[in-house]
């Protein structure tokens, strides 16, 4: 109800109320699920990627450090001037941003005469989220678990060259959007670690097809995930 009064409008209680709901409404959606601009997550990806070719270690060890500079660090810890700008570039826009990495192992069982079986061990390789923000703690974001499920097929995409997610896939959990990055192979000698069998395409019913690793191939996903704060 909207009663006029001297080319003023004046709201009812009822009508401000909702009003004000339907703001709050909106300003929820406009803050849940996004993302900063493509160009500003494939720089910070590339610096991160570049680490899994310059630092020692492996895996998770590569992007936090042992030991980490501070004891009680639980934050992303950034080790040049690219990776620190753009963490404070999302700092100042607004951004919380988190990181994961997973790890995929599969293997043939052996049969009873000592032959590779068809039958293949699938092994993922969780890790714990890490802050890439100040504002985050490790203790408020999802699980990696609750992540799973779109980074198997994260993996599937990403060793297929005519698929439109080779090199990007995203996906949504609550109120955080994800981008997954491939970790690839990208020389002999990340072979000889990464020795084992990549999934080239699923054939339902829990049947895939393998074949031995190559340069190119993934050997983990990386996913970057991304809240606005208020």
């Amino acid at each position: 109800m909207v009663w006029i009064f001297s080319g003023v409008f004046l709201f009812s209680a009822e009508s401000f109320w909702l009003a004000i709901g339907n703001a709050r409404a909106v300003d929820d959606k406009d803050t849940t699920n996004l993302k900063p601009e493509t160009e500003r997550i494939d720089r910070f990806d590339r610096a991160i990627q570049e680490r899994f070719l310059t630092e020692p270690n492996f895996g998770i060890r590569r992007i936090v450090p042992i030991p980490p500079p501070n004891p009680h660090l639980e934050n992303f810890y950034p080790i040049n001037d690219e990776e620190k700008t753009s963490v404070a570039d999302f700092e100042k826009e607004g951004w919380n941003v988190d990181l994961y990495l997973f790890g995929r192992r599969a293997m043939p069982k052996s049969s009873d005469s000592g032959k590779e079986s068809k039958n293949f061990s699938i092994e993922y390789r969780l890790n714990k989220p890490l802050p890439v923000t100040k504002a985050l703690k490790a203790t408020d974001l999802p699980k990696a678990e609750k992540l799973l499920k779109e980074v198997k097929t994260a993996f599937l995409e990403f060793q297929n060259p005519n698929s439109p997610n080779e090199k990007s896939y995203e996906f949504s959990v609550g109120k955080w959007a994800y981008v997954a990055k491939p970790v690839r192979a990208v020389n002999q000698s990340c072979l000889k670690c990464h020795n084992d069998y990549v999934i080239t395409s699923n054939l339902g019913n829990n049947q895939y097809k393998f074949r031995r690793r190559q340069v190119g191939d993934v050997n983990g996903v990386l996913v970057y995930g991304f809240s606005k704060s208020k």
